[in-house]
């Protein structure tokens, strides 16, 4: 967890802020600046807990989250009880390479969901636009953690080793593999159908 934060005095020229009523701007700061918060910006945490700290009713502090969330400045998946403020690293950068490597402990902080998914993407997109000793620095679950590409490739290796086959009895991969070679396919040429010859009465009775 970070104990220290930084808080941009170029807030209050924000339009997203300024239009946050009392109540939600100090919601927000309270989320900024909580001491649950880890590095990275997000941390476990539900409403109603998160109400109970300031002595407020979970339906006033619900309201007052909702603006803030409305507006995108901080995300949330309840039923994980995951809070994330998506801007939070670039007014927390890390410091020094150190930093970066002390991001998997708060990693194991936070819940399984599809934001801690996102939250990935974003920091490890954050990270390669830092310094080589920084980008290098980045724990290895970050990359490990990439949604969804383990998935896919599990699901090719899949597919390929059980083909699925199609309508008329062809693989997926046998009819990716003809369009590739479609050179190597024969011309099928149609058929020509001989003309019936109409045969005259007066030939059957001569016969």
């Amino acid at each position: 967890m970070g104990r220290y934060r930084k808080v941009d005095p170029r807030v209050w020229n924000d339009e997203k802020f300024r239009d946050l009523s009392d109540h939600g701007k100090l919601v927000f700061f309270f989320l900024l600046t909580h001491p649950h918060m880890t590095a990275l910006g997000a941390m476990r945490a539900s409403i109603a807990g998160l109400a109970a700290e300031l002595g407020w009713q979970p339906k006033a502090f619900r309201e007052a989250f909702g603006e803030a969330f409305a507006k995108g400045m901080v995300k949330h998946d309840e039923k994980a009880s995951f809070v994330w403020l998506p801007n939070f690293l670039r007014y927390n950068g890390p410091e020094s390479p150190n930093v970066i490597k002390s991001w998997a402990a708060s990693l194991d902080l936070l819940p399984e969901c599809s934001l801690k998914s996102e939250l990935l993407c974003t920091v490890k997109a954050f990270a390669e636009a830092l310094s080589e000793a920084f980008n290098k620095a980045l724990p290895k679950a970050f990359a490990k953690g990439m949604p969804n590409q383990e998935q896919e490739q599990e699901y090719k290796s899949t597919e390929s080793d059980n083909p699925i086959p199609d309508s008329i009895g062809r693989s997926r991969i046998q009819r990716a593999e003809l369009g590739s070679n479609s050179s190597r396919i024969p011309k099928i040429l149609p058929i020509r159908r001989r003309k019936k010859r109409r045969v005259h009465t007066s030939e059957i009775l001569k016969s």
